[in-house]
């Protein structure tokens, strides 16, 4: 009787070991665990949820300010995943010199501004390539916060300053139009400024490269539009010096920081 009792047991031991690596062959087996506060634990809900569709397609469009000027950017990107998307920007942003001081001819209330010493009026354009990934991800609320790295082209555009001159002296009896020449002209026979205009057939070109480093900050309630604020870190650097001042030595780069809002939309292709 007991070793009828024992090889029962044995048998129903064995059965169920058959049947349990059987059950895991055929069904599902459990898949490890996701470490807490990681990004993918953040989002892993998101897979089983119909109305979070992965959007590839993005476009942005934003305004900026700098601490050298300000400027407007344009972004054309493609979500890869979730975490991560890659982009094509093209900026356009002023740049001014940190020691210009505007001034005004204190004898004629109705004379224009200028900036004493201002050789060129200098804009730059920026295209760069460069991919956003995911720090802290966003659900159906809150702000999901990205960092960016882009890189790319840069060219400054340095437009040359005309001025209204005085002739002869304080009272002048005439003022003509002349580009700005640091020998020949002073706060004594500079009436002010000239048309923004003037000089654009005189325009000269600096190429050089940039890099970009920042963190974005998307608020947006709607999975299909684009709300955010950005900041971070621009370098620009060309080939030779920017001619932007008189008797200051002037730099072949520039070294920047910017807060930016930009808005747009996604779509699925």
């Amino acid at each position: 009787m007991y070793k009828e009792l024992r090889t029962a047991v044995l048998f129903f031991v064995a059965l169920a070991s058959c049947a349990s690596v059987l059950a895991q062959e055929g069904g599902t087996q459990p898949l490890p665990e996701v470490p807490k506060g990681s990004v993918a634990d953040k989002i892993k809900d998101r897979s089983f949820d119909d109305t979070q569709v992965l959007l590839k397609q993005e476009f942005t469009g934003g305004a900026m300010i700098h601490t050298q000027g300000w400027g407007l950017l344009i972004r054309r990107a493609k979500n890869k995943t979730f975490l991560r998307k890659r982009l094509f920007e093209l900026e356009a942003v002023s740049m001014e010199h940190p020691k210009e001081i505007r001034s005004v001819n204190p004898f004629y209330e109705n004379s224009n501004s200028y900036v004493y010493g201002e050789l060129n009026q200098v804009v730059v354009t920026r295209l760069g390539y460069g991919r956003h990934n995911v720090l802290y991800a966003k659900m159906d609320k809150g702000v999901e916060i990205r960092y960016l790295y882009i890189g790319g082209f840069s060219m400054a555009w340095a437009k040359p300053i005309y001025l209204e001159i005085g002739y002869p002296t304080i009272p002048y009896e005439f003022v003509a139009t002349e580009r700005y020449d640091p020998e020949r002209h002073s706060i004594d026979n500079i009436y002010g400024r000239s048309s923004v205009f003037r000089g654009i057939d005189k325009m000269q070109f600096f190429p050089g490269i940039y890099g970009k480093f920042g963190f974005s900050f998307e608020y947006g309630k709607k999975q299909k539009a684009v709300r955010s604020l950005e900041a971070g870190v621009v370098i620009d650097y060309y080939i030779r010096d920017v001619p932007m001042m008189a008797n200051i030595d002037n730099d072949p780069f520039y070294l920047t920081f910017y807060l930016s809002f930009n808005f747009g939309y996604k779509w699925y292709r």
